[in-house]
């Protein structure tokens, strides 16, 4: 009835699973059948055909064959020439550890100021009450 589907909406819901739980049952025996079809025949039926049967005996069974039966030639790297020299190089790698020095640097005092707020604080006021002394000795 009509009615039904307003007053129980959740049956409506429980039937469209059922029928699809056994739709999916017929499906799912229908593919089991069609495999079963299809497997090839074993005089022994409890045991099954080797999984190994379709693989090849050797993987240079797949490499393509040679236009002129020559072996492949071996693709060795050819050096390249040197763009530096000697004195670049040492610049360049001076250059890096600089940069690497004042990251670390600027990073320490980054973290500094993150973990030792108070010793800002505390060092600020230290200088200014120094200023504040040097001030008073002058008068």
């Amino acid at each position: 009835m009509k009615l039904d589907g307003v007053y129980y909406p959740l049956n409506d819901s429980i039937i469209w699973l059922t029928n699809c739980m056994e739709e999916m049952r017929q499906d799912i025996a229908r593919i089991q059948r069609a495999n079963d079809v299809s497997r090839s025949i074993s005089i022994d039926r409890h045991r099954q055909a080797s999984v190994d049967s379709r693989l090849h005996a050797s993987i240079d069974n797949r490499l393509p064959a040679s236009v002129d039966d020559s072996p492949p030639h071996s693709h060795t790297m050819k050096s390249q020439p040197d763009f530096h020299t000697r004195g670049e190089i040492d610049q360049l790698v001076e250059g890096i550890y600089r940069a690497l020095e004042t990251t670390e640097e600027r990073l320490d005092m980054r973290c500094d100021d993150i973990y030792f707020p108070m010793d800002l604080s505390i060092s600020a006021l230290t200088s200014k009450i120094e200023a504040i002394q040097r001030e008073l000795v002058d008068i």
